[in-house]
């Protein structure tokens, strides 16, 4: 009996190692479209990117929700291998290697929102001056604001929190992309009670795939890269963001 024990022991932990090796754990954070969760699957350009990665590696995706601020945790302590969409900062380099070549350049100007029926204007960058401002806890936006330690910034989890703060009147404005918000404010509600302020910052974004420096993946990054950029080479990356 005890003999079948350890065996039985030995078989299951000899799958669990196998499992771990053949799966990659991927730190989610909701921003649909680009990642959401419909009916119980996650969809959207970056969830079909990152799958189009994993299968050129041979592996299997394991998709673990958490909000940004934790995913980057989960990155730094190794608890997931990969994050995709990201922007490379110095700070993140300390825990999270980057694949060569970004992904994408996302040309999405990054707008400011505000209540309709406020008279408030931001219509340039010292308008955000002595005004709260609602972020998302772990984002990095762009670095004239995101190194401005004056601005009174509201940090929250997810987006919805952003929205509902804004409406209630909690906040002043939050900083967000419009292809974000769009799909979770009901379109009569964002036209009626919403709008955007004219002050915005248009610059392209890199975004990047990044490997957790405590993942087993992280030694054959420059492998993953490869298969990054032929993947880009090839066309077929392009092909799911052009959809």
């Amino acid at each position: 009996m005890l003999l079948r024990f350890i065996l039985l022991s030995f078989l299951f932990s000899s799958l669990a190692i196998a499992e771990q090796r053949d799966t990659i754990r991927i730190a989610t954070y909701l921003e649909p479209p680009m990642i959401d969760f419909v009916d119980g699957k996650y969809v959207g350009e970056n969830i079909d990117v990152i799958r189009l990665l994993i299968k050129a590696l041979n592996k299997t995706p394991k998709f673990l929700k958490c909000p940004f601020a934790r995913c980057l945790a989960m990155m730094k302590y190794g608890q997931a291998d990969i994050i995709v969409a990201i922007r490379k900062t110095t700070k993140r380099e300390k825990y999270i290697g980057y694949l060569e070549r970004p992904f994408e350049v996302q040309h999405f100007p990054l707008r400011f929102y505000l209540l309709k029926n406020n008279k408030m204007e931001i219509n340039r960058a010292e308008d955000l001056n002595n005004i709260s401002i609602g972020v998302l806890r772990g984002v990095t936006y762009y670095d004239e604001f995101d190194d401005n330690n004056d601005l009174k910034k509201i940090s929250v989890t997810n987006l919805s929190q952003l929205i509902k703060m804004l409406l209630s009147n909690r906040i002043d404005t939050f900083i967000e992309r419009e292809e974000s918000i769009i799909p979770l404010v009901d379109n009569e509600v964002y036209q009626q009670k919403i709008k955007l302020a004219q002050y915005q910052y248009d610059k392209s974004v890199s975004s990047y795939i990044g490997i957790s420096k405590k993942s087993p993946l992280h030694k054959d990054i420059d492998i993953i890269s490869k298969k990054l950029a032929h993947l880009l080479d090839s066309g077929a990356i392009d092909s799911i963001i052009n959809q």
